[in-house]
């Protein structure tokens, strides 16, 4: 197998490899990207020997998907006792988990990689045009994902927890979208209302005082296709411990993390702008943030774990034990309905990188930076 993820693989041409890797192989801009790629598998030994090959062709997204799951479980000091099979992660340790990684997909024949090349710079759709369908179709390419890997069965008829070395592990599917080339601004919100069957109801009581209860949900619709809610509580799922999911396990992850460890030249310049949870309890607002990558010290740097969320399942039969993957952001189901959710640090909804080239890049950034907080503070005002 080759050494590095970039170089080019027998038999594999440009004519099929995908338009994002070729981006990220040939672009200047990308230097901190591809070195730290390149450190983060050198240490995911026992990687599928297809993984270079998928990762430069069909498979880009997930592998992406899957080097930063590997890179978030290495620095938490898991341990893999198994990769290069299924299911993709066998963590070992005083608490062993399984753990299959998944994405939505586009459609048979669809391919939003090829249609971004299509697109005008600068046109990139980052913001569904219709939010309310594009949502439901979140949903249910999200369920379908899922499902697969619950249905799924090897040659000898086994599923991933009746595996012999997955038994007695708690199994864990991971999972992120790419199904649409908007998909990655879907949160985990709708996620967790298709896998509780619940949804929080916000409300304003006399003195303004934001009042959260819960409802049921009894399916999801889209069309003329609805799937029933509560994924947890069907019989089905009760070897599923928890759903891993994040929508930043990107290239953008590694560009600023490979950023922040200086690994970029110095004409290139990056900055994150998007919404953080509001720690005031009345908030019915996210706050709008911006920052350029690296203007701070190596205890504000990002980790691969921030971005991963992990919805824990309650009526597993194996469940996972409390600590298990330390900053990741964790949501359990409460007895009134509502879901508790937990973090190590804030963590983005969504986000957005911007990457300048040139001499003043740094400058530019910052400039964009200001204006930046500068139109949040007028509209939150």
């Amino acid at each position: 197998m080759p050494s590095s993820l970039f170089e080019r693989v027998r038999k594999v041409s440009d004519e099929v490899t995908d338009p994002r890797f070729r981006v990220l192989r040939d672009h200047h801009i990308h230097q901190a990207t591809r070195r730290l790629m390149d450190e983060t598998f050198a240490t995911f030994r026992g990687a599928d020997r297809s993984f270079i090959r998928e990762f430069q062709t069909g498979g880009f997204s997930p592998r992406v998907l899957e080097l930063a799951l590997f890179a978030a479980l290495h620095e938490q000091g898991h341990t893999l006792e198994h990769t290069g099979g299924a299911p993709d992660f066998l963590l070992g340790g005083d608490n062993p988990v399984a753990i299959e990684a998944t994405t939505s997909n586009p459609a048979q024949g669809a391919s939003p990689a090829a249609d971004l090349e299509q697109l005008p710079q600068g046109k990139h759709p980052l913001i569904p045009a219709d939010l309310d369908d594009a949502e439901a179709e979140f949903v249910l390419q999200s369920a379908k994902a899922l499902r697969r890997k619950l249905e799924k069965r090897s040659a000898q008829g086994h599923a991933y927890w009746e595996a012999p070395h997955v038994q007695s592990r708690p199994f864990v599917i991971a999972l992120e979208s790419f199904h649409h080339l908007s998909a990655l601004f879907h949160t985990v919100g709708p996620l967790s209302n298709y896998l509780y069957g619940r949804r929080d109801v916000a409300a304003r009581d006399d003195q303004g005082a934001l009042i959260l209860t819960s409802e049921k949900i009894t399916e999801h619709r889209r069309g003329d296709t609805s799937i029933p809610s509560g994924l947890f509580a069907q019989p089905e799922a009760a070897h599923l411990s928890a759903v891993i999911f994040s929508n930043s396990a990107t290239v953008a992850k590694f560009h600023r993390i490979g950023t922040e460890l200086g690994y970029g030249p110095e004409d290139v310049a990056m900055l994150r702008c998007g919404g953080l949870p509001d720690p005031d309890p009345d908030a019915g607002r996210p706050i709008e943030h911006a920052y350029v990558v690296g203007d701070y010290g190596p205890e504000e740097r990002e980790t691969f774990s921030e971005g991963f969320h992990i919805l824990h399942n309650p009526r597993a039969s194996i469940p996972i034990a409390d600590g298990t993957f330390p900053g990741f952001t964790e949501h359990r189901l409460r007895d009134d309905g509502l879901v508790l959710t937990t973090s190590a640090q804030p963590d983005y909804f969504t986000s957005h990188t911007l990457v300048l080239q040139g001499p003043d890049a740094r400058a530019r950034a910052r400039g964009y930076v200001e204006r930046y907080r500068a139109d949040a503070a007028s509209s939150s005002g």
